[in-house]
């Protein structure tokens, strides 16, 4: 391991496991907002915080996590002293509840903080409705027509994934864990395997989001 913290192993490993987590959120986050960009959408800083989309950033940071137990898990196998062993069984620990953490604050602050906000619109809208009757109708209107488009800001078009969204998220979970690995514990005998398959992933599904809205054209044409 490339030692950061030149006493302590289970202080190295916490680095470690922060850094991958963080690697994969940025690198899922990012690919997002080049692949919105790829297909056409003009680029805004706010498409790195949107949920949704290609690929599932909460597939990939889980994945990421397993990976990096399996990995931790390997590395114990054949070791036999019981203090190092314990440093990295407390490393999985952390790792485990980081994982839930990201996950969990993140939907605070995502979809839910989202959903409450729709809902408060939602009450504006009543409250304006059961106004139109008694005030001045131009006001009112006014106001609903606000409403409206906050609603629409708002609101959580889809939740979930899809199916290849949440594939997507897969590969990319496990990629993202193996630089880590490879940079932390020397293992630059794998850093042409994950070179290549880093770059089939990117350009293939470059070309599959691309090409898709052209495929989807030409049934609907066949179907008329």
């Amino acid at each position: 391991m490339n030692l950061v913290f030149e006493t302590s192993i289970y202080y190295n490993l916490i680095f470690f496991i922060s850094v991958t987590i963080a690697f994969t959120w940025i690198i899922t986050q990012t690919f997002k907002v080049v692949l919105k960009c790829w297909l056409g959408q003009k680029f805004k800083f706010k498409m790195f915080f949107l949920d949704g989309d290609f690929p599932s950033t909460h597939t990939a940071v889980v994945t990421c996590a397993v990976i990096l137990i399996l990995f931790l898990n390997a590395c114990t196998f054949n070791m036999t002293d019981m203090y190092v062993v314990s440093q990295y069984n407390s490393a999985k620990d952390f790792l485990i509840m980081l994982t839930l953490a990201s996950i969990v604050i993140r939907d605070a602050f995502g979809q839910r903080h989202r959903q409450d906000n729709t809902n408060h619109n939602l009450k504006q809208l009543k409250d304006y409705v059961v106004e139109l009757n008694d005030g001045d109708d131009v006001f009112v209107i006014d106001h609903l027509d606000a409403t409206f488009d906050s609603i629409d800001n708002e609101a959580i078009k889809r939740v979930g994934h899809l199916k290849h969204e949440v594939f997507g998220g897969l590969v990319l979970g496990a990629l993202s864990a193996l630089y880590p690995i490879i940079f932390f514990f020397n293992r630059y005998d794998w850093l042409g395997f994950a070179i290549l398959f880093s770059s089939i992933y990117f350009v293939g599904i470059l070309c599959f989001l691309k090409l898709k809205p052209v495929v989807k054209r030409k049934i609907e044409k066949l179907k008329k």
